[in-house]
């Protein structure tokens, strides 16, 4: 009995405690609004990082919806099944015991028969698909663990792919779709390594090139042309090298992806496509030029490892 007696005080100094402590936890706040028309049933989701924390689904008889959040800052996605392209309201701040109301949100319902699908290479990098529409980021989502990804229900128009992935160079693909169209866009992802020339996050190489007129001079705009002829050759060897240095894994060069007729037809080419952006005299009749050729991107080198 006196143990008993005892433990009461300890008790009671533990109740104390957790309630103390629930008093002083931040209450929870929420959001609200209304989805129009009416009629369509939307999901609001809302997201930390990335991942989804909680949803409500839209109430079909007014539109309304309400959903308690622990205070913190969201990113809300609003879905409908009419409608292909999630609307996304990025930054939402939830406070503590408030509730943030937003603006009417419209479903735009769609009638879109085109798809686009496609493979991004490789498939254990585990990308984020993002799909853009007339210029607007719309919807994205993850590829399978064998890299496929699918968006339906599309309507026609011009659209573009970026591509995210760690340890990758991002990459993106534009494309126009009619409807009923399937249209098939696969991506192959270079890994992320040092190479000097490349610039991995602008999805560029450049390379320097030196010439020198000829011994007999002639004349000055001849010498020059000629100056600028032999620099851009060497800067186009020194592209090629850059582009030699490429894997598409560990050990494994482009080449072993084209094989290498196709690899020296498809390189070749495509140096040829290279940009002047320096020119620069070094005096005596040397000149200096910096070539640069797009490595991603819509119309980069990465395009010809998936056609």
């Amino acid at each position: 009995m006196r143990i008993f007696q005892s433990l009461i005080p300890i008790r009671f100094i533990v109740l104390l405690l957790l309630f103390i402590t629930a008093c002083q936890a931040k209450p929870d706040g929420a959001i609200e609004g209304s989805v129009v028309p009416m009629i369509t049933q939307a999901r609001v989701t809302a997201l930390q990082a990335g991942k989804i924390v909680s949803f409500v689904d839209s109430d079909t008889r007014n539109g309304k919806f309400r959903q308690s959040l622990a205070p913190g800052i969201y990113d809300l996605s609003v879905s409908s099944s009419g409608s292909p392209f999630p609307l996304s309201f990025p930054g939402i701040i939830i406070e503590p015991g408030k509730t943030t109301t937003l603006p009417p949100i419209e479903i735009t319902q769609s009638s879109g028969t085109a798809t686009v699908s496609g493979i991004i290479a490789p498939g254990s990098s585990g990308a984020r698909v993002t799909l853009l529409f007339e210029g607007k980021e719309r919807t994205s989502i993850n590829t399978a663990p064998d890299g496929k990804y699918g968006f339906i229900g599309l309507p026609a128009g011009q659209y573009s792919l970026q591509v995210n992935s760690s340890g990758f160079a991002s990459d993106s693909v534009t494309f126009n779709i009619g409807e009923d169209q399937k249209a098939a866009q696969n991506i192959r992802l270079l890994p992320v390594s040092h190479i000097e020339g490349v610039d991995w996050n602008s999805g560029k190489i450049r390379a320097w090139g030196k010439g020198l007129p000829p011994i007999n001079k002639s004349n000055p705009t001849v010498d020059r042309e000629m100056a600028k002829r032999a620099a851009i050759t060497i800067a186009q060897k020194n592209l090629l090298t850059i582009l030699e240095q490429l894997e598409l894994g560990p050990g494994q060069k482009v080449t072993s992806l084209l094989g290498e007729r196709k690899y020296e037809e498809t390189i070749s080419g495509f140096i040829r496509g290279y940009s002047l952006v320096v020119e620069q005299d070094l005096g005596g009749g040397a000149l200096e030029v910096e070539l640069e050729l797009p490595l991603t991107g819509p119309t980069g080198f990465t395009r010809l490892l998936t056609e």
